[in-house]
């Protein structure tokens, strides 16, 4: 009699598993339909650029088997990327340009392109309209910063408004139709200023427009009276001259102010003649710095003998004031 040894049965068992398997005779095979349709629709077809664009899936049919296996988008700008699971997609074109949008669909049923509806196209525009910087220079002082400015004409109609980043931190968010802005930096250094574009879209890329250079002033403007060769003679004072200026911010105005002393009686100019009183209340009368920086000026009636005292100060354009004692000369002729 012939004996079968424990556990012959299960090993031809297993064994046979293992060849109906390795034939695909485990599982159904997929049974083949119609190719998945998918409709696709753009939220955009005409953005800036550096705006973004989203791509929604509306619809996908034959997919019921889960027959799909992928969905990719071709943006037309050469960036391609599959959706995974979800049903949107968004992407930031960077260049102007035309381009068309196409969805490719992977099915074991065969392979289809989507359907976008309502155009597949999306044109990118650039960052346009013309900007201007109207100050590239300017100053920091004892009285803050000088202002610059920034002309703005010729922005798209498209545009709801615009955004100057003023390179300090600071973003002013104007109309498109706006024609100048203003903005005082803080505190000295050199800020690049850059414009966007906004919209129902968002944000455009950042567009370069120049840059402003703050420049620390701290320097006082200069001032000086001029002595004529005959000093003490009332006649060489007739008409008080000197020069004045400043290296810096710039002057911003120079003032004079006459006053005399006869013994012990003061008197001070007041635009019409000598009034007895004071030297402190002397009326300061502006002047004028010419092309070769110097200044003059002629009182109505000319001092007489005794100690004239001219009185004069500077300040420039951020504040920094130059105000000597005044100068006293004696006239005795």
């Amino acid at each position: 009699m012939r004996t079968t040894r424990p556990g012959r049965p299960a090993t031809l068992l297993a064994a046979g598993l293992g060849t109906l398997l390795s034939a695909g005779l485990a599982a159904p095979a997929h049974a083949a339909g119609a190719p998945a349709e998918g409709v696709y629709q753009l939220g955009a077809s005409s953005v800036f650029a550096g705006q973004a664009v989203t791509l929604t899936q509306l619809s996908l049919t034959g997919d019921e088997d889960d027959s799909v296996q992928n969905r990719q988008v071709d943006w037309g700008d050469g960036t391609q990327e599959p959706m995974g699971d979800a049903v949107s997609l968004a992407h930031r074109y960077a260049t102007p340009g035309s381009y068309p949008v196409k969805v490719a669909i992977t099915d074991l049923d065969g392979d289809s392109a989507g359907t976008v509806t309502d155009g597949d196209t999306v044109t990118v525009a650039a960052v346009g309209g013309t900007y201007k910087l109207l100050v590239g220079t300017v100053w920091s002082g004892p009285e803050g910063t000088q202002a610059t400015a920034l002309a703005l004409s010729g922005v798209p109609a498209a545009a709801d408004t615009v955004k100057i980043g003023w390179g300090d931190g600071s973003v002013s968010e104007v109309p498109r139709t706006t024609t100048r802005v203003v903005h005082t930096y803080p505190k000295a250094g050199t800020q690049q200023v850059t414009v966007t574009l906004a919209d129902e879209n968002g944000d455009s890329a950042a567009r370069a427009v120049g840059s402003v250079a703050v420049k620390s002033d701290l320097t006082r403007p200069y001032m000086t009276v001029t002595t004529p060769a005959k000093k003490s003679k009332a006649s060489s004072w007739r008409t008080v001259r000197g020069t004045v200026g400043d290296k810096a911010s710039g002057l911003h105005l120079a003032a004079v102010g006459l006053a005399q002393v006869h013994g012990r009686t003061e008197y001070y100019y007041n635009g019409k003649k000598w009034v007895k009183g004071p030297a402190e209340n002397a009326k300061a009368f502006i002047v004028r710095a010419g092309s070769n920086g110097t200044w003059s000026f002629k009182p109505v009636v000319a001092p007489a003998k005794g100690s004239l005292i001219v009185w004069y100060a500077a300040i420039d354009k951020v504040g920094n004031v130059y105000a000597p004692v005044g100068k006293r000369v004696s006239l005795t002729g």
